[in-house]
């Protein structure tokens, strides 16, 4: 690589998989400098870290611990993480990522000899090894219609694009994306608007209106243990409700009850359809 890389993780409560996603890094990336944003554990999170930091016999992973003291969001702990990086190539990783090649490098290579690109992000795969989408289209009332309503699939929900290429897409997932130092400030870093959840969508949505490109990886594969970090915010049943927030915020209330309402209202429409069809007809005969 031709410049060092930062690597920023928030972590909170999670030190089992934080550790497992450092050990990963350190085992596939050369010279990295990590740098955790612990948002307030109660658990023996930064007791873990620094005892594998104490463990390194080489000075090639440099691996910093910050200590927010109190959960101050995503977005809030990225940014103070950011202003700790000493280096220009900046990687915001997820602690339920989990590196299995070294295959990051060629993604980080490829962003370098690509001038126009504001991130980049790999191809997310599931603990058992399959796809996991990680792309979404614009988020609009009018893409939400046509998935929901006339069944125009990977219109609105998150998807998995269909190519083993590197792709220019809308958006993809905050999970695990690598951007320029520079060029990161210059767009205001992440929107500490958000706490948790859309802040990646926010992202994303200035980096198209500035005329840089956001590029799907698909050539690098990382595992993402889907919604680890954040699993101990709500129960499983009120998983959803996390989300609520952060879309009146990038929709705007009234977007918001919109696009839900087309969801919910296409979803009833289809199950109607269903029920309506000449097989469904014949099963209740």
């Amino acid at each position: 690589m031709k410049n060092k890389l930062s690597i920023i993780i928030v972590t909170w409560n999670t030190a089992q998989i934080t550790l497992k996603c450092i050990q990963t890094i350190n085992k596939f990336l050369k010279d990295p400098e990590i740098i955790v944003v612990d948002n307030g554990s109660t658990d023996n999170t930064i007791t873990e870290i620094e005892n594998f930091r104490h463990s390194l016999k080489t000075e090639n992973c440099k691996l910093k611990i910050i200590s927010n003291g109190a959960n101050l969001g995503f977005s809030k702990a990225n940014n103070i993480g950011l202003k700790q990086a000493t280096n220009e190539l900046i990687l915001f990783m997820n602690s339920d990522i989990e590196l299995i090649d070294g295959s990051m490098n060629d993604l980080i290579n490829y962003f370098q000899n690509n001038n126009n690109i504001g991130i980049i992000g790999p191809k997310f795969l599931n603990p058992n090894l399959t796809p996991q989408a990680s792309v979404f289209p614009q988020q609009s009332a009018t893409n939400a219609f046509k998935e929901f309503w006339l069944n125009q699939k990977d219109s609105y929900s998150k998807y998995i694009p269909k190519t083993e290429k590197p792709t220019k897409v809308w958006a993809i997932s905050g999970g695990c994306i690598l951007t320029r130092k520079s060029f990161f400030k210059s767009i205001g870093g992440w929107n500490e608007k958000y706490f948790f959840y859309f802040e990646d969508m926010d992202l994303c949505r200035k980096i198209n209106q500035v005329g840089q490109d956001v590029i799907f990886f698909p050539q690098c594969q990382i595992v993402h243990r889907h919604g680890a970090s954040g699993a101990k915010l709500a129960d499983s049943n009120n998983q959803w409700r996390r989300l609520i927030p952060g879309s009146k915020k990038y929709h705007g209330l009234f977007n918001h009850y919109l696009i839900n309402l087309i969801i919910w209202s296409g979803q009833k429409f289809q199950k109607i359809i269903q029920l309506l069809s000449p097989n469904k007809k014949e099963d209740l005969q």
